[in-house]
């Protein structure tokens, strides 16, 4: 039998994890679902520099350090689990492209750092990670999702030219009714922490794995 091209493939993986990850969420967006504007800035203005240290906590509540991942790229995304459709997307590229990749997927350390650390907690990371999760046969590894206090957050976002703003909605009341703007690049960093691209909201799962083919070497 004939196997589907593999862009068919990668289709059907990033609707079936957005399917995923909206399903865990349709119960916290009865109760939210303020409108969110996620915003793609330029290249970053210099590379040198781009990025820097973090001390932030994981979706297991163990505390984690840039330093750790030292030896393996990094592919950093910002954003937040009440996010109804920018983050969920993105993640599923990331982790579509990252299935199509083969090996060198176990040189990437996919990083979602949450801009909405009042309400992405370890637990909720976790859990809503867990939509995005490889299946068999897929080997590649799964996300580290990273939250910490406003200040660790405000500092990471800082050093990767992340822009966010909470902002109330006026349908909902309560401190809970609230969404948050935020820019949507993806950010490659080498093994040493340096700066290597980013990629815009809206890129395809196969556009995504061409480039990391050419820039990422195999683990």
């Amino acid at each position: 039998m004939k196997r589907p091209p593999l862009i068919v493939l990668a289709v059907f993986a990033v609707a079936g994890l957005v399917a995923a990850g909206a399903l865990w969420r349709l119960g916290d967006l009865r109760q939210q679902s303020a409108t969110v504007t996620e915003q793609s800035v330029p290249a970053p203005s210099t590379t040198d520099g781009f990025g820097g240290p973090f001390e932030l906590t994981d979706q297991n509540g163990m505390r984690r350090t840039d330093a750790e991942f030292r030896g393996k790229y990094m592919l950093i995304f910002f954003g937040y689990t009440f996010c109804p459709d920018v983050c969920p997307t993105t993640l599923a590229v990331e982790a579509a492209a990252l299935d199509m990749i083969g090996e060198r997927a176990n040189n990437i350390v996919p990083i979602f750092i949450t801009v909405d650390p009042k309400r992405d907690t370890p637990e909720k990371l976790k859990a809503y990670l867990s939509g995005f999760e490889a299946q068999p046969p897929s080997s590649r590894p799964n996300f580290v999702g990273l939250t910490g206090t406003d200040e660790e957050i405000e500092k990471a976002a800082d050093a990767y030219e992340v822009y966010y703003q909470a902002h109330l909605d006026g349908r909902f009341g309560g401190e809970e009714g609230y969404s948050v703007d935020h820019s949507g690049n993806v950010y490659l960093m080498s093994p040493e922490g340096k700066f290597v691209a980013y990629y815009s909201q809206g890129i395809s799962p196969d556009e995504l794995a061409a480039d990391l083919m050419m820039k990422v070497t195999p683990g």
